[in-house]
């Protein structure tokens, strides 16, 4: 430790381990031996990154290349931003403790983009430009992918390549070109034209942005006569080709979600019209079932984890769920391991499902009607029906669950006041129904309510926002109606919501933006404490 390039401050900040690695099931590699070498840089404190699947998965499959080697980084909160500055010291790697400037890629996260400008304060800080134009030759390549490399046009001067689709394949192919055009002595501009021709990569600086003088938006031409157009996304055909990892770094400090989480499956046959990553992530691929239990246990077996998870966009949709449920509980028994599935229907639950699931399961479940009237959920294309949730209900509650969780969204377009009080009307008839069913007053419902923000490749993609007022008005319209009864009530703060639809559908004009609020020392956008819309 006295050898860390953090020793001489490390313990004067909050949760020193986070950036220190050292965990159980870290991967190390000689670095001189590596062909290539990526950080894989998540835009958010580790306890989140730590949780999120896709990092946990890119890095696996790396490091199973002995020629190449994955290492990873995180933001870094303001106490450990302000001794990293006060010090002179670049933030680095977990693994290693190299600057992020040392490595030959750095592979962003883009999952909210309410992290713009976590990017550029990890790219500060690891010593890169900000500016894709202020790169030399020997400065890392900046990569980003994740659903937000979809539309991340604002980040456009930022980075240099965006991975669109699946990178399972993308990203060791990317490391081996990248290696060898590096080998050979290219020049950037020449390597990044190769890279965009890869298949998968948008590569902003080939590219221009062209004004509409009716709208005054800008839309994206090619501006280099070999640039790929358009862009074709990266799809795995199956995802059996790329096991689950199961022997990751374990965090050695507490984690959002610190349970086994199992991708069963990727896409969704939904069509919910609001949903961006029902749209992107198609076609639907699953995983074996005996490939996902055994991935569980082993998980479960080596790191130690006391609940497991099977998740995906729509969970109840995979093909053999009722059995994969019942064998999962099953094998998860020894190890006195709880089970919960992510993503559950609001109708067409099996009563075996149920049954499974309550004998190891206290608590409640978690459905997500989206609107509460079915005027709205015919408009957004949610295909459950009032008399489907409150049969659902009585399904839940007659088994002994006490609590049911219901997930809604107001700002929908076409949304009236009636629709709105239809939210908190259909909370209150579940609950009407876990009384009779319980005949005692210990059932509870909660409705959970959250903005609306319209997003790319979405039906809803031209539909105008809320304003704020009218969120907050509409919020009212929600605690005047929910007063009378005795559902509970949570409402997600819309502040950041205005600015999220913004950026979601922002051109590379809002790049000063980004920057600028940067520099004016905006971090974790995405956090309520943190955000400051002056």
């Amino acid at each position: 430790m006295q050898d860390h390039p953090y020793a001489p401050f490390i313990d004067r900040v909050h949760k020193p381990a986070q950036y220190l690695g050292g965990e159980q099931g870290i991967t190390h590699k000689p670095w001189d031996e590596a062909s290539c070498r990526v950080c894989l840089a998540f835009p958010d404190l580790y306890e989140i990154g730590m949780s999120h699947l896709g990092y946990k998965i890119l890095y696996d499959i790396v490091n199973r290349r002995p020629e190449l080697l994955a290492e990873r980084a995180y933001a870094v909160w303001g106490d450990m931003e302000q001794e990293l500055r006060a010090h002179g010291q670049a933030l680095c790697s977990l693994e290693s403790a190299r600057p992020l400037c040392d490595f030959d890629i750095v592979g962003f996260s883009l999952q909210y983009e309410l992290t713009y400008t976590n990017i550029l304060q990890m790219l500060d800080l690891g010593r890169v430009p900000l500016r894709a134009d202020a790169r030399k030759d020997e400065d890392p390549l900046i990569v980003a992918g994740g659903p937000t490399a979809t539309h991340a046009e604002p980040m456009a001067p930022f980075i240099d390549a965006f991975l669109i689709g699946d990178g399972e394949a993308k990203l060791p192919e990317l490391m081996h070109a990248w290696a060898a055009m590096t080998r050979d002595g290219l020049p950037r501009a020449e390597r990044l034209l190769r890279v965009a021709k890869l298949g998968g990569f948008y590569v902003p600086s080939l590219y221009e942005s062209v004004p509409i003088e009716e709208t005054k938006a800008q839309v994206v031409e090619p501006a280099h006569p070999e640039a790929p157009y358009p862009i074709r996304r990266s799809i795995v055909e199956d995802l059996n080709d790329y096991p689950f990892p199961v022997d990751g770094p374990i965090a050695n400090c507490q984690t959002v979600f610190d349970r086994a989480s199992i991708e069963v499956a990727r896409g969704c046959t939904e069509g919910c019209r609001f949903c961006q990553a029902g749209m992107i992530y198609r076609p639907v691929r699953e995983r074996k079932p005996k490939a996902i239990i055994d991935a569980m246990v082993r998980s479960v077996a080596e790191a130690g984890y006391d609940e497991a998870s099977l998740t995906s966009l729509s969970t109840a949709d995979y093909s053999a769920i009722a059995p994969l449920v019942h064998e999962s509980i099953e094998a998860l028994a020894p190890y006195q391991v709880s089970l919960s599935v992510s993503s559950l229907r609001a109708y067409g639950l099996s009563e075996n499902v149920l049954d499974d699931m309550k004998r190891q399961r206290a608590g409640g479940l978690t459905f997500a009607p989206e609107a509460g009237s079915q005027r709205m959920r015919d408009v957004v294309n949610k295909n459950v029906t009032d008399e489907q949730l409150m049969e659902t209900a009585e399904r839940v509650f007659s088994r002994g669950w006490n609590k049911m969780k219901l997930y809604f969204m107001i700002g929908l377009p076409s949304e009236e006041d009636e629709d709105v009080r239809d939210i908190v009307r259909t909370g209150a008839r579940a609950l009407d129904v876990a009384r009779r069913v319980q005949r005692n007053r210990r059932a509870r419902v909660t409705v959970s309510v959250s903005t609306h923000v319209p997003k790319p490749h979405t039906p809803f993609q031209w539909c105008a926002m809320d304003s704020h007022e009218e969120i907050l008005r509409k919020q009212s319209v929600l605690r005047y109606e929910a007063a009378s009864t005795r559902v509970q009530l949570k409402m997600h703060k819309s502040d950041g919501s205005w600015l999220e639809g913004m950026l979601a559908r922002g051109d590379r004009r809002l790049a000063d933006v980004i920057q600028g609020a940067y520099l004016r020392g905006a971090r974790f956008d995405s956090w309520d404490e943190k955000l400051d819309l002056e």
